[in-house]
């Protein structure tokens, strides 16, 4: 009887049914253990065929019994002899020998899913009790996940997951990986919009924040120590924003948790590693980043880190997490003479976290003055995740957030004639009873104010006050006068501030005309309600339509691979009109719930 499956197979296998054989002339039992277990699942073993090994030949033979669970699924009896059943067009049997053996010309693919639709569909028993993939907590490594005992035979190794495949050599200790491990889902970057009761951090996908706040961002993915059956062995969270945010790379902090939010590892050691001048970056400050150094380290150290920060640029960074043991940072030359880095691991590395976990990244940032009011345009921050195993890369799509800074928009005009004021006079204040005036200092663009901070309340590494940006402009203003809080309108009439403060559309503001009037002038924003017809439609574009004008997505949508979004979700990302003078009414003409809309598509 030949051997119906090489050791070859398993450089073809591919998707999700794993198919192990094994036999010994010396050993009594075999085992089956799953090198990658994923945390939380429960893995089965099922036995389809009995296997004897023939030592004159060095084949396996593999044989069925009529009393077999399988049987009746894969063979039936007609007129005295053992055929395959109608849905059985891969496996041939001997009815005399009771032997088996691959049907000739069958497609592996094909084969393989028949017995994944076999033994994920069928009520059938386990040949040894299943086992859940947990976490050691001595360790903070997955637990082993192996199956002893086994009698010879050609098996099926299932998970919650789904079934995995994998053939190996005909011997009594099989190792099999799970190929249902997906890296890099659930990628989510949010902002900070406040703190809770307990002074923890709130965040959701946009905030507001006036110039020179100090806020957080955060970044979470689930990783996996495979892409399918590609080791995977290391991690990069790419971050781009805005020109008007700065990062301050000494607040980063990195976090391994579970499913459950219960924290595995944090890990306490991160370096920055420059690709360019170091002196002009002012990196001295930040080298060695994080809580777990002592303080006396020095570059030899940096292969101790466990994580790597590159800063791309001003606007642009990417975090490096390494998957594996042992690895070794290498530099090596780069572009336009600037510096490269390179992580290397030996050939016996192992995953050094267990699997799935989720990744969660948080750090500080700073709006800074040159942000554009209520646009959004230059407070922006997205990222996403990408892995690299031995042969090949992948990533995630990208997620964004967005902070509006807001400002004072003030139009002076003639009550009868509506024409603008050039040159019309005005104090402000932040009090009704105006006894709290507001400084504020003229920028590059005439009518553009900017609130006086007094060189104070500007953190960060590198940042500017209002007063150092614009010096040249106050000097000019003030004219050797003392400052007060005196404004005067440009030849348009209008005049904007930027605020800072956390005034919004539709809060009261109130100023004043000129010093000895006490005049109050109430700027209200009343938003439009508006009706959206949002049309959501597997294998369609998604289209939103509203007041005859129909917006179209660039992709038709695609069946959930995981989670699929929801009524709730569209309806929050539809309603984030904070800077529009308009609220949006959905109206669902048509919503398919196993639709994925990626939140770039949302957002936008």
């Amino acid at each position: 009887m030949k051997r119906f499956f090489s050791i070859m197979m398993a450089l073809v296998m591919v998707l999700s049914l794993g198919i192990t054989a094994f036999a010994d002339e010396t050993a009594e039992t075999g085992s089956i253990t799953v090198t990658n277990a994923t945390l939380g699942q429960t893995y089965s073993v099922y036995k389809i065929f009995d296997a004897t090994y023939i030592d004159e030949t060095d084949t396996v033979a593999y044989t069925i019994e009529k009393d077999n669970q399988f049987f009746s699924s894969l063979f039936k009896e007609v007129d005295g002899k053992i055929v395959p059943t109608e849905a059985n067009k891969y496996f041939v049997i001997n009815s005399n020998t009771m032997g088996v053996s691959k049907a000739e010309g069958v497609n592996d693919a094909e084969l393989i899913k028949f017995l994944n639709d076999l033994v994920m569909g069928g009520n059938f028993t386990p040949a040894k009790d299943p086992i859940v993939a947990e976490l050691d907590p001595e360790t903070e490594e997955a637990k082993e996940v192996k199956f002893t005992g086994l009698d010879y035979g050609y098996y099926v190794v299932k998970s919650t997951l789904g079934t995995t495949v994998t053939i190996d050599s005909v011997t009594p200790d099989i190792e099999v990986i799970d190929k249902n491990q997906i890296p890099g889902t659930d990628l989510d970057k949010q902002v900070q919009t406040g703190v809770d009761e307990n002074n923890n951090p709130i965040y959701g996908e946009s905030n507001s924040a006036a110039i020179g706040d100090l806020f957080g961002y955060k970044i979470s993915f689930t990783a996996t120590n495979y892409d399918e059956d590609k080791l995977i062995k290391y991690y990069q969270i790419n971050d781009q924003k805005g020109d008007a945010i700065w990062a301050e790379f000494n607040s980063f902090e990195v976090v391994i948790k579970d499913n459950a939010g219960n924290v595995i590892k944090e890990l306490t050691k991160g370096y920055y590693l420059c690709l360019g001048d170091e002196a002009a970056l002012n990196t001295n400050n930040w080298k060695f980043l994080g809580s777990g150094w002592t303080g006396d380290e020095t570059v030899d150290n940096r292969n101790d880190a466990e994580w790597y920060l590159v800063h791309m640029g001003v606007d642009q960074f990417r975090i490096t997490i390494p998957w594996l043991s042992d690895h070794e940072i290498v530099e090596k030359p780069g572009e336009n003479g600037n510096k490269s880095y390179e992580l290397k691991f030996p050939e016996d590395a192992e995953s050094i976290y267990p699997s799935p976990v989720k990744v969660e990244i948080t750090y500080n940032a700073t709006i800074e003055y040159g942000a554009e009011i209520g646009s959004g345009r230059n407070t922006y921050n997205e990222a996403y995740t990408s892995w690299t195993s031995e042969y090949e890369s992948g990533s995630s799509t990208t997620d964004r957030t967005e902070t509006y800074v807001y400002g004072l928009g003030v139009l002076k005009d003639d009550l009868a004639t509506k024409v603008n004021l050039a040159g019309a006079e005005f104090r402000i204040y932040s009090d009704r009873a105006c006894t709290s005036p507001v400084y504020i200092i003229p920028t590059n663009i005439e009518g553009v104010y900017i609130v006086d901070d007094y060189n104070n309340g500007v953190s960060g590494t590198n940042m500017q006050t209002a007063r150092e940006i614009y010096a040249a402009y106050l000097d000019a203003y003030l004219n050797g006068k003392v400052q007060d809080n005196y404004a005067v309108t440009p030849v348009n009439g209008k005049i904007v501030i930027k605020y800072k403060g956390s005034v919004k559309i539709g809060d009261d503001v109130r100023l004043t005309k000129k010093v000895d009037l006490y005049e109050i002038l109430n700027i209200e924003s009343k938003k439009r309600e508006i009706d959206v017809h949002v049309y959501i439609k597997l294998n369609e574009k998604l289209s939103l339509s509203a007041l005859g004008e129909t917006v179209v997505s660039s992709d038709v949508l695609l069946p959930a691979k995981t989670a699929s979004t929801t009524k709730e979700e569209v309806v929050l990302n539809l309603n984030k009109t904070d800077i529009y003078p308009f609220k949006i009414t959905p109206i669902f003409d048509e919503f398919s719930e196993n639709a994925f809309i990626p939140k770039s598509v949302l957002n936008k």
